[in-house]
């Protein structure tokens, strides 16, 4: 081997490193990328149901403190409500328990199972709220 292809091949072994150096870069960029996303993600979705657990809390004292006060029929119906609002802000809590556990390659699965128990809760939430509204005061 002459000196001409020594040099060339170390010069050629010396791009391919640094390409490679530079492709494992971008990669560790993009894989942070993705992971900051899922962190956003989890975040906002952490905030939405933790609200609507604040929502039902705030509704279910003041209709505690409605019962405590009501001797008629309605009573029991106020008494079911309660105990549906519970129900509900049982699902919102296992489901912030989950996100909490979750690990990022099972997001997506996770992500959408919280998206979906947060609308759920939110319409049986509003269905609750519709149905005392004459009986509690707002």
């Amino acid at each position: 081997m002459n000196k001409f292809t020594i040099v060339l091949s170390l010069l050629l072994a010396s791009l391919i490193t640094q390409c490679s150096q530079r492709s494992d870069k971008k990669i560790e960029e993009a894989q942070e990328s993705v992971a900051q996303d899922i962190r956003n993600e989890r975040d906002d979705i952490k905030k939405d149901l933790q609200s609507l657990r604040d929502d039902i809390n705030d509704r279910l004292d003041k209709l505690s403190a409605k019962i405590e006060k009501t001797t008629d029929q309605s009573k029991a119906e106020l008494e079911h409500s309660k105990q549906t609002l519970i129900s509900e802000r049982d699902k919102v809590e296992r489901k912030l328990d989950e996100i909490d556990k979750a690990s990022d390659d099972k997001w997506d699965d996770i992500q959408q199972g919280a998206r979906n128990t947060a609308d759920e809760v939110k319409v049986e939430f509003e269905k609750v709220k519709a149905s005392i509204k004459d009986k509690v005061d707002e």
